[in-house]
Order: C-alpha cells, then structure tokens, then sequence
C-alpha cells in the first residue's frame, strides 16, 4: 500500500521552524490524493499559468510581483486551489509570491524540466548538466509547504517514434525520486502525457510497473477530446480514459484539459471530470491555460508589468462550472487502495523500448574519469555551433567503421553504454579517442575541430572508471540501470515546455478500444541485422551526435 504524506520541506527544516504553514499537506494513499489534516479526499481544481504577453524570454510568473500579486486575487474569485507551472528560474526569489499562493489555499504543481534543460523527444538523453539544473530547482523549491507535486516531463514521447525518450524521462523520475530522498523530501514526481491513441496505454503502464523507486507517483493526462456541449462523456472519449485508469495504482488526474475548438467554451466536461463520471478514478484536473496567448486558450488578458486584468467570457463559464461542483470523495480512514501495478510493456513495432532496463544514473565523476584516461580528445572543452557540426560527421564516420557500444544507446534492446550518460561533447571524445587507438596513435583528429594528444593521461585504466559514484552518490557499473536497481524499494515515497505552445495531440481524437493500445502483434526481433559490430543506434551517431552537439552548443 503506497501511503505517503508529501512534505515540501525536508525534516530538519521543518523542525528547525517554528512557522506554521497556512495550508495544509496532501497526502497520498493508494491512488487517491487526501487532505492529511482533515482526512477528505483532495481534487485538485487548478489552472495552468504561465503569463507571456509582454515579456520577451522564458517567463517567470513567480517572480514576478506585480502578475503574482495581480492574479492570486482573481484565482480566489475563480475558485480554484491549485497552479500548476511549466517554468521558472529557479536562481530568482520566489518567497513572496509563494507565500500569497500558500495564504490563499493555492498548491503548486511544477514542471522539473525547462526549455534549455529538457529531455528532447527527438535526441533523449539524460545527463549531469540536465540533472544538476532540475536538482538546483527542487533545492529552490523544497522550503514551500504549498509545492505539491513535481512533473519531471511533458509530452515528451508523442508519437510511436518518439516512444524511446520515455526510457530516459522514467531514468530521470528514477533519479530525482532518489534525490529528494537525500533530501529528505517526499513530495512526489510525475509524468503527463498527450492523450496519443497509438501509444497511450504503454505509457500509462510503464510508469507504473518494475520497482517504488523508478515508478512515477502520479500519472497527469493532458487532453483535448471533449469540444463544445455537443460532446458528451462517452462521445468524447472521456469514458475510455476513465476506463484505462480504472485499476491504477498510483493517482490520476488531467494536467491539461479544456479545447478551445468551439468558443466560448462551456466546460461542460467539468462536470463529469468530478462526477461520478470520473471523480471515483480522477483526482480532478488542471484548465488550460489562465492567460489568453497566441494559442487563444486564456480566460483572462494581462500583460507583463500592468495590474490591468481582462476577464473574457470563458472566465464567467469556467466560475460558473466550477462553482457548482461538489465532488463526494472518501475519508483517507475508510478507504482501502486496490489493483494492481501494471505490467512494464515489451517492445514492440509501436513501443522502442525494453521496459525492464532504463538509461544510467549520470555521474559526473564517471564521465570526467574517462575523459582523464583518453590520449586523443579536444583542445577545447567548449564547441561552437559549426564545430559541433563537424564532430557529428566525424563521430558518425568512427562508429560507421568500428564499434561505439560504449557511448551509444538502443533502448528497444534495453542497451546502454557504460558512458553513454555523458555529455555529447565527452561521448564525442571518446569516439575520437577509440580511432586514435585503432590507428594505434598514429593520428589525434577530429576533422577541423582542433584536438591534443596526452601522453601520459591522469586515468590509467578506464575500467576503473565506472566504479564512480553517480551523481546521487550511488556506486556501481552504469550498465546494471533495470528498471530501478539502482534504488532501494522505498515504501513511503510520495518537461517541460508549454504543450500548447508545441505541437500536441489531436483534440478531438478519440479510440473506441483504448485498452487494446498497448498490444502489437510484431515484437522486435532482438537478433535482427542492426550493423556490423555495432547497435542500430551506433550505425547512425553521425546525425544523432551532432543534433546533441547542436542542442549543447
């Protein structure tokens, strides 16, 4: 039984306090979030904000104290109890803002990633640099009673192809599950994703199979199905989602939901999101979004810098709907958590990943040792654009001739090399270094990107290298990474960019055999042709290596 109260603040702190919080913790037990005071069950009532009008950059409403100020006063006349927010900046102060949000009974779910600091669908890797910049986040955050829960990614597998990056967003929960509890922190971590038909119910499985530590504590859905009150809960395809969650073990809820295909909108799905339609399987839902953008989703105009609020005709409606809601829960004492956690799925023609192996923990230590046992690598350890170009051409001639297994990635086949959790710049060294060897040191090059030889290297035996701690202090060989080996099974444990503002989901697309999804009559062979010595993946560094390098560089 999962049964965890999710504290935002670590223990020390909140005994070395003396404050007490203005609003309560949440609780989770089983698949449902309660009130740990009261003992009544918890719907989130929420909004998604993230203001950009008038702004220039990526946004943070946070810190803003004019916008804060501004719209806390309208969240409270909206009715709602909840935010949840894609991006901030984490170096920025964040106390007044926060304390408004806790004094008003307003809890904040918060996005792990940022634009710079993401998992890409097309390119997933997970690395020291991403980790270290979500770990700076949670550390920012940690000392707020009113953070509630945090969403490690967005949409980020959004089609069959892009269903490998879900590999490195459940490492990434893996990970950060396991560094909050250095902390000392419960709050919980979770994945949303886009509603896609084709690949929905793997997704929704493999966040919730193999072990505590690597499983996602909550599971947000973002959904555009029901458009206008001409749609109904089954013609919507709401009923089939309530179905996919019926026997889940872990909360669910919508992290995105109102389409805007027929405006105004009438959000008449609200009243069947905390009905009894859903309200036994959802713990309620986040509107999309507070401010009317480009995207035209908003109930309200405002701009950066102006306390001038706009409330438009969706504002009334969604008030109205919300108002008149009164979602009939359980007491967290009378209530028995049941079902079962779901099996991982296996690879398939539409899902590209070996769900019982995830990518390595990164370890910055383990990383710096091989590039301290390397004889050939860059004179520089920054690259530009152009420079990144050429290492990927390089990169991609190497391991076109020779093996790479050691920097490279197949998740299907649930491989990953022993150093394949570096950056792309150290991969890259160590593909320019292993042709050095195959030349047996005759040429140190890497095209026009300048490079050194070391002749006597500070690492003598790069072997050595992967008894390195990984950067939540854990040590041990990179490759043993199974669906959450690397963590002790944690009974009491409790992307991303604006969705809307990137491609999405179909909003009206429904599936009337939603739970035949994750089924496929085509497994992947494991002994398919891949290359010559090398993994499919391998054989095809040359664009992959260089699109990192871009997004690196």
């Amino acid at each position: 039984m999962k049964f965890a109260t999710l504290a935002s603040a670590s223990l020390g702190a909140l005994c070395a306090s003396s404050v007490v919080a203005a609003i309560d913790p949440l609780t989770i037990k089983g698949s449902k979030w309660f009130n740990s005071k009261t003992g009544e069950q918890f719907y989130f009532k929420g909004i998604a904000y993230q203001p950009r009008t008038g702004l220039s950059g990526n946004p943070d409403p946070l810190a803003d104290m004019v916008g804060c100020k501004r719209d806390v006063a309208v969240f409270k006349d909206l009715g709602i109890n909840s935010i949840r927010v894609y991006d901030v900046d984490y170096t920025k102060s964040h106390d007044e803002c926060m304390k408004l949000l806790e004094d008003a009974g307003i809890y904040l779910l918060l996005d792990m990633p940022s634009p710079q600091y993401s998992i890409n669908r097309a390119e997933p890797h997970w690395d020291h640099d991403t980790m270290s910049h979500w770990q700076a986040k949670v550390d920012a955050f940690a000392k707020y009673p009113n953070l509630v829960a945090w969403i490690a990614g967005n949409e980020v597998a959004n089609d069959v192809e892009t269903t490998p990056s879900a590999a490195f967003v459940k490492a990434a929960i893996r990970d950060m599950k396991a560094y909050l509890k250095t902390k000392k922190l419960t709050t919980p971590v979770g994945y949303a994703d886009n509603d896609d038909p084709k690949i929905r119910m793997n997704l929704i499985n493999f966040f919730n199979c193999g072990d505590e530590g690597s499983r996602a504590d909550f599971y947000g859905i973002n959904t555009y199905r029901w458009c206008g009150d001409e749609t109904n809960f089954k013609t919507s395809g709401y009923e089939d989602i309530t179905k996919n969650m019926t026997s889940y073990t872990i909360p669910s809820l919508l992290t995105e939901y109102g389409c805007n295909l027929v405006r105004p909108r009438t959000f008449s799905e609200v009243k069947s999101l905390y009905g009894t339609d859903m309200g036994n399987i959802f713990s309620g839902g986040i509107l999309y979004e507070y401010t009317e953008e480009d995207n035209e989703y908003g109930v309200v105009k405002v701009s950066f810098g102006d306390s001038k609020v706009e409330k438009n005709s969706d504002y009334d409606n969604f008030k109205k709907v919300l108002a008149a809601v009164k979602p009939q829960g359980v007491k967290m004492d009378s209530y028995k958590a049941s079902g079962k956690d779901s099996v991982c799925p296996a690879a398939s023609s539409v899902w590209h990943v070996k769900s019982d192996v995830l990518p390595p923990t990164p370890s910055q230590a383990r990383c710096q040792c091989m590039i301290d046992s390397l004889g050939c690598t860059f004179k520089s350890d920054k690259l530009s654009t152009d420079e990144g170009k050429l290492v990927g051409e390089v990169v991609g001639n190497i391991c076109g001739a020779t093996s790479c297994d050691e920097i490279s990635v197949d998740t299907a086949k649930g491989m990953y090399g022993d150093f394949s959790a570096c950056s792309s710049l150290q991969r890259s060294a160590w593909a320019v270094n292993k042709n050095y060897e195959n030349q047996n040191g005759a040429v140190c090059e890497a095209g026009d990107v300048e490079t050194k030889t070391v002749s006597s290297p500070k690492q003598d035996d790069i072997k050595e290298c992967l008894n390195k701690k990984d950067d939540n202090g854990t040590a041990g060989k990179p490759s043993d990474s199974s669906s959450g080996s690397s963590q002790d099974d944690d009974k009491n444990s409790s992307s991303g960019s604006n969705s809307k503002d990137e491609d999405s989901s179909d909003e009206n697309d429904s599936d009337e055999n939603d739970s035949d999804d994750s089924g496929s009559d085509e497994d992947i062979d494991e002994d398919s042709d891949t290359s010559s010595g090398a993994s499919a993946v391998t054989a095809q560094l040359s664009a992959a290596v260089a699109a990192a390098l871009l997004l690196a560089f």
